[in-house]
């Protein structure tokens, strides 16, 4: 017996067709022994199937628990090998099929009636085409749009930019390349102090390099990028914890966030500093060299995400004004409300991902500013 689902059309001409979200999934005989479905749920790694007669419709589906119903009787009787039980007999007869190329607003109505994984999809004459709209698949689509999985961001010297990994909100593009700038101006600047400083004394390649980090934190501290930086990881935390994105509420949030890039910035200063210092113990001893890494390193990836958090609390981040607040939180509306006007279905590919991060464009306008400076060394 089939389910069909009540007419749904609010927002029908917005949302895409079901096989967006439908996934392959093979169908089984209603005639096929039901001893055998064990191998067939694992050859289609899903404990549940649809069915089929031999005309292609679609008669039922057939579930683990199906199976499970029947087997605590006939695995302990004496005779249970002359049984002949088909998956006809334990399938469940009451399926909700769906007409293939369905807007999905329509399955809207009738989801919180979903009582069996998966929605077989028909053909015009109710034969199986070939997949299902899984009930994972259904849920997980429905709850991207309410609500972004997660939500990134940066400071930038024009405000705060924020992004869900397929659209862009606030500062945008030219805060981005801004931001490389910006950060290849002031590393640019301390090369030049740090050159000036040890060009008599040469303390090695490890300690100039920990004392450019340290000059760079400390410069950045005096920016107003740290603000922005508080601003923007509080209301992300308001968003991921469902609060109001307002004034009062987003500065009660913590400053620190554990996705935060300083974070993987303490990391891989953490690894080369290692690697620098194991560098000058091999000159000294090949075993020393070894111990030393192997201690540097669990010390290292045991403690960076702490450190990263140390340094945001103290450097990275500082209390915001209001008006740096007040940017975050449009920000954040912006990309709330780019993200539930997107009705797609796939999520950002990885490539997506790292567009929308910001990297990129940060890098380019670093790379900019380095080869700019290189030139004007080279032409003086």
């Amino acid at each position: 017996m089939f389910l069909f689902r009540k007419n749904y059309n609010r927002n029908i001409d917005q949302l895409p067709s079901i096989d967006k979200i439908t996934t392959e999934m093979p169908a089984i005989s209603e005639y096929l022994d039901a001893f055998k479905l064990p191998y067939a749920f694992k050859q289609a790694q899903s404990d549940t199937l649809p069915v089929i007669n031999e005309a292609g419709l679609v008669t039922g589906i057939v579930s683990e628990y199906d199976l499970a119903r029947i087997l605590p009787d006939l695995s302990l009787d004496p005779v249970s090998y002359r049984s002949h039980v088909t998956v006809g007999d334990i399938m469940t007869r009451k399926v909700w099929a769906e007409p293939e190329h369905t807007n999905i607003a329509v399955l809207l109505s009738s989801v919180g009636d979903m009582h069996t994984r998966l929605i077989p999809v028909v053909d015009n004459e109710q034969r199986y085409t070939g997949k299902c709209i899984t009930r994972t698949a259904l849920i997980s689509y429905l709850t991207r749009m309410v609500k972004p999985y997660s939500i990134g961001g940066l400071a930038t010297p024009l405000g705060v930019y924020m992004t869900d990994g397929k659209h862009m909100a606030g500062s945008k593009m030219p805060g981005l390349v801004l931001t490389g700038i910006t950060f290849g101006i002031m590393v640019t600047f301390i090369q030049i102090i740090t050159g000036i400083i040890f060009r008599y004394v040469n303390p090695g390649y490890a300690v100039i390099i920990i004392a450019q980090l340290a000059l760079f934190i400390l410069f950045l501290r005096l920016t107003p990028f740290v603000k922005y930086h508080a601003a923007e990881h509080q209301t992300i935390h308001a968003i991921e914890k469902g609060l109001p994105l307002n004034p009062e509420t987003v500065r009660m949030q913590p400053r620190a966030h554990k996705r935060c890039g300083t974070n993987l910035m303490m990391l891989l200063a953490g690894v080369q500093i290692v690697l620098l210092l194991s560098l000058q113990l091999s000159k000294i001893s090949l075993l020393l060299q070894f111990i030393f890494l192997v201690a540097g390193f669990m010390f290292v990836f045991s403690n960076w995400r702490r450190a990263g958090m140390w340094i945001q609390k103290y450097f990275t981040t500082a209390k915001a004004s209001d008006k740096q607040i007040n940017n975050a939180i449009n920000v954040g509306e912006e990309i709330l409300s780019l993200h539930k006007q997107d009705t797609s279905p796939n999520c950002p590919n990885i490539f997506q991902k790292v567009w929308y991060m910001g990297i990129i464009q940060i890098l380019a306008g670093f790379l900019f500013i380095l080869w700019l400076f290189d030139n004007i060394i080279n032409h003086l």
